[in-house]
């Protein structure tokens, strides 16, 4: 088993090896590049701070702003944008979550097609033109996603747990807004948003592909080039730690409760990420190994699946343990994920679990960066947190002194029993 856990240490370790080159463009913009050989592809991905965290009192407009991005430019229609695209061969696409806004392309390296399908690119990117009708269309597209939600219960839980654990800061909200806040948005909201905020020196670029270092010092001229330089968003406040316990259920006709059981969490910065990393693979983040699979699930039969996880957000995420249950077991399965929780805080694990967890991340580590697309996620992420830019050929030296100790400390530090949101969204009591 030692002589195994080594065989994947060494693998992961040659095989992690990711060499990141940072720069900043004359007009403000981060980058971030590295070059990879044998697939002829070019990933990039536009990283601005516009996300929901930035909607102000109108909920949704983040995601409208970036969403129309694509529908119009100043030259072209969306029905010529897309046949441009696939003419190519390219990919083009947009997302928007509660810190990053993202605009992304997938291109062959060959040169007039990667030159012809930046130009297009930098063109949909730079010289959006906001109209109405797609305005008119997204909007009811988003209030039918809103009606959906409502009936769902998973929707209901994760909505309102957001609610609880967060409070009055700007991640509290939905992104796609309610149908109240998507009414008052208006057209010249989108375009001061995106002046305000879809700026070079707002913006993170990550740079993946089969090409040179100084082609990549072009694209990201010529794609910042295009835009204003602007000024850097602010940082959001810090969600801080909640001052009291909070229980709550929302009765739903559902045959499950959803159970959602956490508190604030950390940013991707925190001191004990890596030892609540780990923790966490071992507490619920391993899926079916995990202790707590195996005291609700395997032990008790009360679930098919729970799991714990960590979301990091650059204002501080949450912390979450998640499952469903049958109505008429809720309350147990409440009690045994809690005890569970409280042991782990506050008992030392066993070694076995601890060297178990250690092996399972190392042995999966070298898939993480098996591809382009998960490299360049991870750019986005080391570009846009401002984390080492040896994050990731790093991060096993980080994991594998970890002690047993160490864990419980970090969680004896962050978790505090007295102070935890438990929310179910089920039938009625």
């Amino acid at each position: 088993m030692k002589l195994l856990a080594l065989l994947l240490l060494l693998i992961t370790q040659v095989e992690a090896k990711v060499n990141i080159e940072q720069w900043y463009t004359p007009e403000g913009a981060k980058v971030l590049f590295t070059q990879t050989q044998g697939l002829p592809m070019l990933d990039v991905a536009l990283n601005f701070d516009a996300a929901s965290s930035r909607d102000g009192e109108k909920h949704g407009l983040a995601s409208l702003t970036n969403s129309l991005i694509g529908t119009a430019s100043k030259y072209r229609s969306e029905e010529q944008i897309i046949n441009q695209f696939e003419s190519l061969g390219s990919e083009f696409s947009t997302a928007s979550l509660k810190d990053m806004s993202i605009i992304s392309m997938r291109s062959l390296t060959r040169r007039d097609i990667l030159q012809s399908s930046l130009d297009l690119f930098t063109e949909v990117v730079s010289k959006v033109d906001y109209q109405q009708r797609y305005l008119s269309r997204e909007k009811k597209q988003t209030l039918r996603a809103i009606e959906a939600a409502k009936q769902s219960p998973g929707s209901v839980a994760n909505t309102r747990f957001n609610e609880l654990v967060f409070g009055e800061h700007p991640y509290a909200h939905k992104k796609i807004g309610t149908q109240e806040s998507l009414q008052q948005i208006k057209l010249i909201d989108l375009k001061q948003h995106y002046q305000r905020y879809y700026v070079a020196k707002n913006l993170t670029i990550a740079l993946v592909g089969d090409i040179s270092k100084a082609h990549a010092k072009q694209i990201a001229r010529q794609i910042s080039h295009g835009l204003n330089s602007g000024q850097k968003a602010r940082d959001n406040q810090s969600v801080l730690p909640l001052s009291k316990a909070m229980q709550e259920h929302i009765e739903f006709p559902s045959t499950q409760t959803h159970l959602l059981i956490g508190q604030v969490g950390i940013n991707r910065a925190h001191p004990d990420y890596y030892a609540l990393y780990l923790g966490n693979h071992i507490l619920g983040g391993s899926g079916l190994t995990s202790i707590l699979s195996d005291e609700v699930r395997e032990q008790r039969g009360l679930a098919y699946s729970t799991s714990s996880y960590f979301t990091k957000m650059k204002s501080n995420g949450y912390f979450l343990i998640k499952l469903q249950t049958k109505n008429s077991q809720a309350d147990q399965a409440k009690k045994v994920a809690l005890e569970t929780l409280k042991n782990f805080r506050n008992n030392a694990i066993d070694a076995q679990k601890l060297q178990d967890g250690k092996d399972n991340i190392i042995g999966g580590f070298a898939l993480e960066t098996a591809s382009n697309a998960n490299i360049l996620t991870y750019l986005s992420i080391i570009g846009f947190y401002e984390l080492p830019l040896d994050f990731l050929n790093a991060f096993i030296d980080k994991i594998t002194p970890i002690s047993v100790y160490d864990i419980q400390k970090a969680y004896k530090r962050l978790i505090n029993m007295d102070k935890l949101v438990v929310l179910s969204v089920g039938a009625k009591k």
